[in-house]
């Protein structure tokens, strides 16, 4: 589901069938930002002194970068993150057996059940914001039907992350009293619509009310679009999110106004002649806005921020001359001030590329799982944390 700039298209949290009632919060503000590398996140930079004897990936002692507690990163990429994102950072193992790219994909985010992981973990977060699960980029894989009143929104422009977040002029999105008057005018206009088709266009309805309702609320204190966009390297008076810092300064934006869970898809990793164009992408499109969210969110007062880079799965091979190819399994990174530094998810790495998490290693639920725990979630959705000594406190 989409949330243009008219907001039509939009999907809300909030269910005039099943209205969800808010739970108690902790003290800080959760939210969980998963950012997908749609093709794999190659274990080069999570793992990376997994690779230093057999040297595939083109990876030396000389090129790791040892962040503490057995996490060791590519120093050309995830090395150039801020300290404070380094030492507040782990490796985790996702032992889930698919090396496809149909299982792969659509397993990370929609379990047995065909229920979505995000959605399950936005709903079991709680809160009362308009927007509780909001997406950018192109969809993401499987099925994802709203859970207990929470929709999945699409955000393909930034018009109204900033219209619903930034309380200073910056010369982009709507105004918010305005727009609140023009879509009740839609809502009026379209009501004989809505009450003749209460299914299929239920999305609708949900979506144009809740962004009424959020609309009328005040923008969150101190929130000045033209300083985000600065941050982020972007133009104050475009909205365009296609850009990965674009969809980064609208994850922001979205955390600021409420959301418990943001995804982001970064669309064609499926590098199988995997370097050096998979390690220069990450440094190049990548890292630096990485950096600027991570230290912008790290140091938000009164917010509990859990950022995870995630993928399909790991790659094999990378032997010289050899292409690579698609393990059956993940070693995913964690961002967050309740994340304790270490890994579960170093692999065993053959001279020929053979990528092995260890036995007994969690899957795709207890990742998720890791997840709610790190956000200190009052519902735990997906039982107990298997990743235990991962998580402070």
């Amino acid at each position: 589901m989409l949330l243009t700039r008219r907001g039509l298209m939009g999907a809300a949290a909030a269910s005039m069938f099943a209205p969800r009632l808010a739970r108690a919060q902790v003290a800080d503000k959760a939210a969980v930002v998963v950012i997908f590398f749609n093709g794999s996140y190659n274990a080069l930079f999570s793992a990376a002194d997994a690779y230093v004897p057999s040297g595939n990936f083109a990876v030396t002692a000389d090129n790791v970068l040892d962040a503490g507690n057995g996490v060791v990163v590519d120093r050309a990429t995830l090395g150039r993150l801020p300290p404070s994102a380094l030492s507040s950072m782990c490796t985790v193992g996702v032992a889930h057996g698919y090396s496809d790219h149909i299982g792969g994909p659509r397993q990370f985010f929609v379990d047995a059940r065909s229920k979505s992981y995000p959605l399950q973990l936005a709903a079991a977060m709680g809160g009362a914001a308009a927007f509780r699960c909001v997406h950018f980029g192109p969809r993401l894989p499987g099925s994802h039907p709203a859970t207990d009143g929470v929709s999945m929104i699409g955000v393909p422009d930034l018009a109204m992350p900033i219209a619903l977040s930034s309380s200073g002029a910056s010369g982009a999105g709507p105004k918010r009293a305005s727009a609140a008057v023009a879509f009740r005018q839609v809502a009026a206009v379209s009501q004989p619509m809505f009450e003749k088709n209460p299914s299929s266009l239920r999305n609708t309805y949900e979506g144009l009310h809740t962004l009424i309702g959020a609309l009328d609320r005040p923008p969150p204190p101190g929130v000045v679009w033209g300083d985000v966009a600065a941050a982020y390297g972007l133009s104050a008076t475009s909205t365009a999110a296609q850009q990965f810092s674009a969809q980064l300064a609208g994850a922001e934006l979205m955390i600021r106004a409420g959301a418990n869970v943001v995804t982001i898809n970064s669309m064609s990793w499926d590098h199988h002649a995997e370097w050096p164009t998979t390690r220069d992408r990450m440094g190049t499109e990548i890292i630096r806005a990485l950096s600027a969210f991570l230290s912008r969110t790290g140091s938000m007062t009164g917010f509990n921020v859990v950022t995870a880079l995630t993928g399909e799965f790991a790659r094999t091979g990378g032997s010289t001359g050899a292409e690579s190819g698609h393990a059956n399994g993940l070693s995913a990174t964690v961002f967050g001030r309740t994340v304790r530094q270490g890994t579960t998810g170093r692999p065993a790495v053959s001279a020929q590329g053979g990528y092995a998490l260890p036995m007994g290693t969690p899957g795709t639920r207890e990742f998720w799982g890791l997840l709610s725990a790190l956000a200190q979630s009052a519902e735990r959705p997906f039982g107990a944390n298997a990743h235990p000594m991962l998580v402070t406190g």
